[in-house]
């Protein structure tokens, strides 16, 4: 993962754009990693990832008794 300074951010985004297609970014201020850029196609496959992680947890919080189906399904349409 490639890492630049908010400075060096706001200077090249348009390169920084053409970096995420191969990398995630991460931009420090101060020496602190304050954001990390990335590509829209690798945050859909996170947020994919991230639906799948749920639905897993629910099934489990089912299966052990945690929650009902209703409760369940509940929490994950709030989602």
């Amino acid at each position: 993962m490639k890492t630049i300074t908010s400075t060096e951010a706001r200077q090249h985004f348009s390169s920084i754009i053409s970096t995420l297609e191969e990398e995630p970014v991460t931009i420090l201020k101060q020496d602190k990693s304050v954001a990390v850029i990335l590509s829209s196609a690798r945050y859909r496959e996170l947020e994919r990832l991230e639906d799948i992680l749920y639905g897993k947890a629910a099934e489990l919080a089912i299966k052990e008794g945690f929650a009902s189906d209703k409760e369940a399904q509940d929490l994950l349409d709030s989602l």
